[in-house]
């Protein structure tokens, strides 16, 4: 029976789920503050992964804890006063850094990203968009022998997740990423990863399909949802949508929307910078190179190359600090030849984050109708397709091609 279904949020996550739920032939409309795919979704380095599986909490990062509290890791930047009004999720998160949940989470991250990214290529054919795809991996480069060591145990998960890989030593280096300068001395590739030159254009793409077969986008904040017979989703303006069922997938905004409704979902949010180069003349890339000792990434996109900074743990709406943006740069600069900044100054986008590093995606357990994808953390891109699979598959009774018991909203009491 064909439904109506209104999905919050516009970003890849939100636009995948809303494009799949067409498919099985229900009347779809995402709603969204913004034109869809502009926020988080708008700011990622465009990484089409297979093989994304150790998750930020693994049992290395107690490990690195010293070194990442005193800040001397450009990989992460945090304000204490967040840190500490946050310490009951932070302490939760931590309890995640376990040999045991590290099995667990890399299966599921390698399901669900194997999965989309075979999902993503026929999506990517469909929509005429093949001029952003690059089938040419994602590449880590490391500056040390010590540094590359210390990477033993990524290398471990991805051996046994069964994770396409080759190592470079630097002279092999040289001859995959000649504009590279001279100061890696090994690399990692994910060699079945893709990647795309424009994120947003990849969901101005996805977005094209849904719209042509009906779907409806409407740019507007939800306020209110209600649910007597039906769904009531009203908007900032007050205008009011009915639907038969709500599709939560507004990223970082997800937690604030749930709780009005009486979830307590454990998500923080990792904020995170990036800001367009121009290449010098002779200078370029072939795929995404993430700087492993120096935490940022460059993403050859349709603009110039992106530097994307790691991760800063602030207030959602925090104030933009630009010092961490402003330390990639200035290691980018000395990882390839770069000329002027193309912005006047850095984009700031959030990362949704639950306790456990793996995304809801599952019906709400208080209301009929209500269902959940969020929480995707750094991996929304590379997991969307697969998640919108699943979500589809879950409403309309029919099992999923891989195990969503991972992805379960009750393996929290929310």
């Amino acid at each position: 029976m064909r439904k109506r279904i209104i999905v919050i949020g516009g970003g890849i996550v939100g636009i995948t789920a809303a494009l799949e739920l067409q498919r099985r032939r229900n009347s779809v409309t995402i709603i969204d503050p913004k034109k869809p795919g502009r926020e988080t979704s708008y700011g990622n380095s465009g990484v089409l992964s297979d093989g994304s599986v150790v998750i930020s909490n693994n049992p290395g990062l107690r490990k690195k804890l010293p070194t990442l509290i005193l800040k001397r890791s450009n990989a992460l930047n945090y304000n204490i006063g967040f840190i500490l009004k946050s310490l009951p999720w932070v302490t939760k998160f931590l309890s995640y850094c376990t040999d045991l949940h590290l099995d667990h989470s890399s299966r599921a991250l390698r399901n669900l990203q194997s999965f989309s990214l075979s999902l993503h290529l026929d999506l990517i054919r469909e929509a005429n968009a093949d001029s952003l795809l690059r089938k040419t991996g994602w590449l880590k480069v490391f500056r040390s022998d010590a540094s590359f060591k210390s990477y033993e145990m990524e290398l471990r998960v991805l051996k046994k997740t069964g994770v396409g890989h080759t190592i470079f030593n630097s002279e092999q280096l040289r001859n995959l990423e000649p504009s590279l300068n001279q100061i890696f001395k090994h690399g990692v590739l994910l060699h079945d990863a893709c990647s795309v030159s424009s994120p947003s254009g990849l969901c101005d793409a996805y977005l094209s399909i849904f719209e042509k077969l009906g779907g409806k986008v409407l740019q507007a904040a939800a306020t209110t949802l209600s649910y007597s017979d039906s769904w009531k989703v009203t908007m900032k303006n007050n205008h009011t949508l009915e639907a038969n069922r709500v599709v939560i997938a507004a990223g970082p905004w997800s937690a604030e929307i749930a709780e009005k409704l009486g979830y307590k979902i454990p998500m923080g949010w990792e904020r995170g910078y990036h800001i367009h180069l121009k290449p010098r003349l002779g200078a370029s890339l072939q795929r995404v190179v993430h700087d492993v000792d120096r935490g940022y990434v460059m993403a050859p996109q349709q603009k110039g190359v992106r530097i994307t900074s790691g991760v800063e743990l602030n207030d959602r709406d925090a104030k933009v600090d630009e010092k961490q943006i402003r330390n990639s740069i200035h290691s980018a600069r000395e990882a390839l030849s770069l000329g002027a900044e193309l912005e006047d100054s850095a984009w700031m986008g959030r990362r949704p984050t639950l306790v456990d590093s793996l995304p809801i995606i599952d019906k709400g357990s208080r209301h009929d109708e209500l269902w959940f994808n969020f929480g995707h953390q750094h991996n929304g891109l590379s997991t969307s397709a697969g998640s919108a699979m699943i979500l589809a598959d879950l409403m309309h009774g029919v099992t999923p091609s891989i195990d969503p018991s991972p992805f379960r909203a009750d393996r929290f009491k929310i």
